[in-house]
Protein backbone atom coordinates (compact mmCIF):
# COMPACT_ATOMS: atom_id res chain seq x y z
CA UNK A 1 0.00 0.00 0.00
CA UNK A 2 2.32 2.59 -1.01
CA UNK A 3 -0.33 5.36 0.13
CA UNK A 4 0.55 4.22 4.17
CA UNK A 5 2.27 6.69 6.06
CA UNK A 6 1.43 9.71 3.83
CA UNK A 7 0.27 12.97 5.00
CA UNK A 8 -2.31 14.34 2.94
CA UNK A 9 -3.10 18.13 3.28
CA UNK A 10 -7.08 19.13 2.99
CA UNK A 11 -7.55 21.35 -0.38
CA UNK A 12 -10.78 21.68 -1.25
CA UNK A 13 -14.62 20.33 -0.81
CA UNK A 14 -17.72 20.19 -2.66
CA UNK A 15 -21.07 20.08 -0.74
CA UNK A 16 -19.58 19.47 2.60
CA UNK A 17 -21.10 22.45 3.78
CA UNK A 18 -24.95 20.52 2.74
CA UNK A 19 -23.89 17.79 3.87
CA UNK A 20 -23.08 19.04 7.83
CA UNK A 21 -26.12 20.91 7.49
CA UNK A 22 -27.79 17.25 7.38
CA UNK A 23 -26.16 16.40 10.80
CA UNK A 24 -29.02 18.18 13.41
CA UNK A 25 -25.63 20.21 15.55
CA UNK A 26 -26.07 23.25 17.51
CA UNK A 27 -24.52 25.94 15.52
CA UNK A 28 -21.31 26.04 17.13
CA UNK A 29 -20.39 22.39 16.17
CA UNK A 30 -21.60 22.85 12.79
CA UNK A 31 -18.63 26.03 12.32
CA UNK A 32 -16.38 23.99 14.09
CA UNK A 33 -17.05 21.04 11.38
CA UNK A 34 -17.11 22.93 8.55
CA UNK A 35 -13.86 25.15 9.24
CA UNK A 36 -12.21 21.78 9.77
CA UNK A 37 -9.88 21.18 7.34
CA UNK A 38 -7.72 18.67 8.48
CA UNK A 39 -4.41 16.60 7.15
CA UNK A 40 -4.99 12.97 6.80
CA UNK A 41 -2.67 10.08 7.66
CA UNK A 42 -3.53 6.08 7.31
CA UNK A 43 -0.69 3.92 9.32
CA UNK A 44 -1.01 0.14 9.37
CA UNK A 45 0.69 -2.34 12.02
CA UNK A 46 0.14 -5.60 11.67
CA UNK A 47 -3.46 -6.23 11.04
CA UNK A 48 -4.04 -2.92 12.89
CA UNK A 49 -4.86 0.40 11.24
CA UNK A 50 -4.48 3.67 12.79
CA UNK A 51 -6.56 6.63 11.11
CA UNK A 52 -5.34 10.08 11.60
CA UNK A 53 -7.00 13.49 11.14
CA UNK A 54 -5.36 16.71 12.09
CA UNK A 55 -5.00 20.17 12.21
CA UNK A 56 -3.76 23.22 14.69
CA UNK A 57 -7.62 23.21 16.29
CA UNK A 58 -7.91 19.21 16.34
CA UNK A 59 -6.12 16.02 16.60
CA UNK A 60 -8.41 12.73 15.79
CA UNK A 61 -6.61 9.07 16.06
CA UNK A 62 -9.40 6.28 15.32
CA UNK A 63 -7.48 2.26 15.70
CA UNK A 64 -9.12 -0.29 13.96
CA UNK A 65 -9.16 -4.06 12.31
CA UNK A 66 -10.74 -4.11 9.16
CA UNK A 67 -13.96 -6.56 9.15
CA UNK A 68 -14.85 -5.72 12.95
CA UNK A 69 -16.99 -3.49 14.24
CA UNK A 70 -16.14 -1.09 17.05
CA UNK A 71 -17.93 1.93 19.24
CA UNK A 72 -16.79 5.33 18.02
CA UNK A 73 -16.94 8.30 19.48
CA UNK A 74 -17.20 11.48 16.55
CA UNK A 75 -16.32 14.73 16.89
CA UNK A 76 -19.79 15.76 18.06
CA UNK A 77 -19.52 13.34 21.15
CA UNK A 78 -22.19 11.17 19.71
CA UNK A 79 -21.69 7.57 19.62
CA UNK A 80 -21.63 5.33 16.40
CA UNK A 81 -20.98 1.65 15.52
CA UNK A 82 -18.04 1.99 13.30
CA UNK A 83 -16.97 -1.08 10.23
CA UNK A 84 -13.75 -0.24 7.80
CA UNK A 85 -13.10 -2.36 4.66
CA UNK A 86 -10.44 -2.11 2.31
CA UNK A 87 -10.49 -3.05 -1.44
CA UNK A 88 -7.23 -2.16 -3.18
CA UNK A 89 -6.70 1.35 -3.06
CA UNK A 90 -10.19 2.34 -1.23
CA UNK A 91 -10.94 2.26 2.72
CA UNK A 92 -14.51 2.84 3.31
CA UNK A 93 -15.91 3.74 6.85
CA UNK A 94 -19.84 2.81 7.83
CA UNK A 95 -20.69 4.81 10.83
CA UNK A 96 -24.09 3.87 12.13
CA UNK A 97 -26.08 6.33 14.42
CA UNK A 98 -29.40 6.22 15.85
CA UNK A 99 -30.29 8.98 13.38
CA UNK A 100 -28.96 6.74 10.59
CA UNK A 101 -25.35 5.73 8.34
CA UNK A 102 -23.11 7.74 7.19
CA UNK A 103 -20.76 6.06 5.05
CA UNK A 104 -16.82 7.93 3.91
CA UNK A 105 -15.05 6.09 0.67
CA UNK A 106 -11.62 7.27 0.76
CA UNK A 107 -9.45 6.33 -2.39
CA UNK A 108 -6.21 6.80 -2.61
CA UNK A 109 -3.64 7.95 -5.28
CA UNK A 110 0.09 8.44 -4.89
CA UNK A 111 -0.57 12.35 -5.39
CA UNK A 112 -4.09 13.10 -3.51
CA UNK A 113 -6.84 11.73 -1.99
CA UNK A 114 -10.57 11.51 -2.47
CA UNK A 115 -13.11 11.10 -0.07
CA UNK A 116 -16.94 10.55 -0.93
CA UNK A 117 -19.53 10.79 2.08
CA UNK A 118 -23.16 9.77 2.24
CA UNK A 119 -25.20 9.84 4.81
CA UNK A 120 -28.94 7.88 4.81
CA UNK A 121 -31.81 10.33 4.53
CA UNK A 122 -29.85 12.74 2.20
CA UNK A 123 -30.48 12.69 -1.21
CA UNK A 124 -26.41 14.70 -1.75
CA UNK A 125 -23.05 13.88 -1.67
CA UNK A 126 -20.11 15.51 -0.36
CA UNK A 127 -16.46 15.00 -1.93
CA UNK A 128 -13.38 16.10 -0.33
CA UNK A 129 -10.10 16.48 -1.52
CA UNK A 130 -6.83 16.22 -0.54
CA UNK A 131 -3.26 16.67 -1.97
CA UNK A 132 0.28 14.51 -1.12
Amino acid sequence: MAFEGKVYVHDRDENFEGFVATLGLTEDKLEKLKNYKPKFKLEKNGDTYTMTSFSDSRNNVVTFKLNEEFDEAVMDGRAAKTTFTLDGNTLTQVQKFEIGTITTKREFFDDKLIATINRSGWDGTAVRYYKA
